[in-house]
């Protein structure tokens, strides 16, 4: 008797295919469900308020359906570059997101730089490069984040 094909897992590439293509329809609770039961999601660059590291995929469904609020619509993405490493599980990607804020129909264009890591087809970890500084000002909250810096960091 032979065994039977195992199903194709996911490569990191096209996980992160699908991730954009989440972000795009801003399915954050479809992008937490890419991640693996006990994955982690990092925000090296977060300001004091801003969870640096979040693990679990029901947190992270959680800390996703907090910021689905958030009035930055993504409409496409350029300037894509994605680097294959020497782990077939490991990717690195940077490119500009082009978008409106909803709020006030302001057009952006953000940079962003992530390391995703995928094994057996699901988000082990989502190293996530951005800067918090673009976000605030494109939402007017520059006095905010600066207020930020005067207490403890999460």
């Amino acid at each position: 008797m032979t065994a039977a094909p195992q199903p194709h897992a996911a490569s990191a590439r096209e996980v992160f295919e699908q991730a954009k293509r989440l972000s795009l329809a801003k399915d954050l609770d479809g992008f937490a469900d890419l991640f693996a039961p006990d994955g982690a999601h990092e925000l090296p660059f977060a300001p004091p308020g801003i969870p640096r590291r979040l693990e679990g995929r029901e947190t992270l469904r959680e800390y996703f359906a907090a910021i689905t609020g958030t009035p930055l619509k993504h409409t496409g993405f350029e300037n894509m570059t994605v680097y294959e490493t020497t782990d077939p599980g490991v990717i690195i990607a940077e490119y500009d997101a082009h978008g409106t804020v909803t709020s006030t129909g302001r057009p952006y264009q953000l940079r962003y730089l992530q390391i995703v890591t995928v094994r057996d087809g699901q988000i082990t970890l989502w190293r996530d490069y951005w800067d918090p500084l673009a976000s605030a000002e494109l939402l007017g909250r520059i006095p905010e984040l600066l207020g930020r810096y005067g207490g403890s960091h999460d």
